[in-house]
C-alpha cells in the first residue's frame, strides 16, 4: 500500500473558510472517483497553531490518499478524471505538493 500526502496552500484572495468548503464539499466529488483509490482523508489547518510558525501555517491543509501501488496511483492520475481533479484543485490552491509515502502505524487512531 502506498499513500500520497498532499500539502495545499490556498490561492491569494480565497478565505480559509472558502478554501476548506471548496476542497471538502466540491473537489472531493471528483477526487473520490479516482480509479483504485483505497482511502481518502483531508486535514484542514485549525485557527490555533503552535507559536513560532509566523502569522499562519505554510500550508492550509493536507490530504491523504491510498492506493495499492505507486503504479496504480500514477495510472489513476493519468486518467481523464485524474486530469480533471488536478485542474479543479489548481482553481483553489496556489501550491499543491505531493509526497509518496509508506505508512508505519505506531498508535492506531480513531
Amino acid at each position: 500500500m502506498v499513500k500520497l500526502v498532499a500539502f495545499l496552500k490556498r490561492k491569494p484572495g480565497i478565505s480559509k473558510e472558502e478554501f476548506a468548503r471548496r476542497w471538502v464539499q466540491e473537489h472531493t466529488k471528483l477526487a473520490r472517483q479516482l480509479p483504485g483509490l483505497r482511502g481518502y482523508r483531508i486535514n484542514i489547518a485549525t485557527p490555533r497553531q503552535p507559536e513560532g510558525i509566523g502569522p499562519e501555517p505554510i500550508y492550509d491543509g493536507t490530504a491523504e490518499l491510498w492506493w495499492e501501488s505507486i503504479e496504480a496511483m500514477e495510472a489513476a492520475f493519468a486518467t481523464d478524471i485524474g486530469a480533471r481533479a488536478g485542474a479543479d484543485a489548481d482553481e483553489f490552491a496556489s501550491v499543491r505538493l505531493h509526497l509518496y509515502t509508506t505508512e508505519h502505524v505506531i498508535v492506531r487512531g480513531p
